[in-house]
């Protein structure tokens, strides 16, 4: 089975995906084919890992500048946010996780927020990753679709063998599909293991990431000896972290080169 990704506004170019031959896989596909059929794609969060990392700050800004019209002085947005130290970039975080809640109860104000409101919420949560983390350079492309519309499905317990801690570039992955923070994040972000939004990967929805390149869950120095002095089996699938891979792009500097060309998605086609 294939995905044919059709970029451009008029379907200018395209790139195909070898999907993995698995019982995970063929129930992803399933809820890919829901969202194609009762979502849109959500072209800026799909692109968000092409963005440069003034362009992630100017989306951050804009985000907090909004959710201040709403509600006056919520968010400090301190100069040269690109230099803050991570003790800021925990403080929007915290920011987000009060103004949205989880996806099983959201807060009041997100559930009565217009449309503008949800977005610039969404937008803090994404671009400040980005920002954090100092992307600059083209990581991979996102599949991912306007959450109005969005359903979750509960990962099951033979789903979990599917988890991996490395693979290679042009790798699709199972997008993470919770709102908090994984195990990695408290790590790199000195958080607690009791951290309040703390969790894992334990559903999912029909979007996906492609990554450009290799990954390896446990490259951060000293972040295994991190979980082992948490009593945490940094191999334990049944945890839920590491990341479920459900394809393989068939000619990677090929789609690089197209993605980096074509900011828009235009359809997908699922190929039996």
């Amino acid at each position: 089975m294939k995905l044919t990704v059709l970029l451009g506004a008029s379907q200018e170019a395209s790139f195909d995906i070898t999907l993995y031959d698995n019982s995970f896989t063929q129930r992803w596909v399933e809820e890919l084919r829901w969202c194609l059929s009762n979502s849109t794609i959500n072209q800026v969060e799909s692109f968000s890992p092409q963005y440069t990392l003034d362009e992630s700050r100017d989306l951050l800004i804009n985000s907090c500048e909004i959710i201040n019209r709403y509600i006056e002085n919520f968010i400090e947005i301190r100069p040269n946010i690109k230099q803050q130290p991570q003790e800021y970039f925990n403080y929007l975080h915290n920011k987000f996780e009060q103004l949205s809640g989880t996806w099983e109860n959201p807060t009041r104000l997100f559930t009565i927020a217009n449309q503008e409101l949800k977005t610039a919420i969404r937008y803090l949560n994404l671009f400040v990753h980005k920002v954090e983390e100092q992307l600059d350079h083209p990581t991979g492309l996102d599949i991912k679709f306007n959450k109005e519309n969005l359903r979750r499905q509960e990962i099951i317990s033979s789903d979990y063998d599917f988890f991996e801690f490395n693979s290679a570039p042009g790798t699709l992955f199972l997008h993470y599909a919770e709102l908090g923070k994984e195990f990695i994040d408290l790590y790199e972000d000195n958080l607690p293991i009791d951290y309040a939004a703390f969790t894992n990967q334990h559903h999912y929805t029909g979007e996906a990431s492609i990554s450009f390149f290799e990954y390896n869950a446990f490259s951060r120095p000293g972040y295994i000896e991190w979980l082992q002095s948490h009593g945490i089996n940094p191999y334990n699938k049944t945890l839920g972290h590491g990341k479920i891979p459900l394809g393989i792009v068939d000619n990677l500097e090929d789609a690089i080169s197209k993605i980096n060309n074509y900011r828009h998605i235009d359809n997908i086609l699922i190929k039996e």
